[in-house]
């Protein structure tokens, strides 16, 4: 059975992960867009996969 609300995660996931890897703005600034990845980085490009894995974990109905 197919749960829906498992596609919250997913796409905050990727959405998180696109920003980590710096294909998506932060910010329309640079330098705050920059320093924010410098911060956030890091710490967004393990734990999206994880709350992307959580996601589809949900969807497929484990959860």
């Amino acid at each position: 059975m197919v749960n829906l609300e498992g596609l919250i995660p997913l796409l905050g996931g990727l959405y998180a992960l696109l920003l980590a890897r710096g294909i998506l703005s932060a910010s329309k600034d640079v330098s705050r867009n920059e320093a924010w990845r410098r911060k956030w980085g890091p710490k967004l490009k393990w734990l999206a996969p994880l709350v992307m894995l959580f996601g589809l974990v949900q969807l497929i109905g484990l959860i």
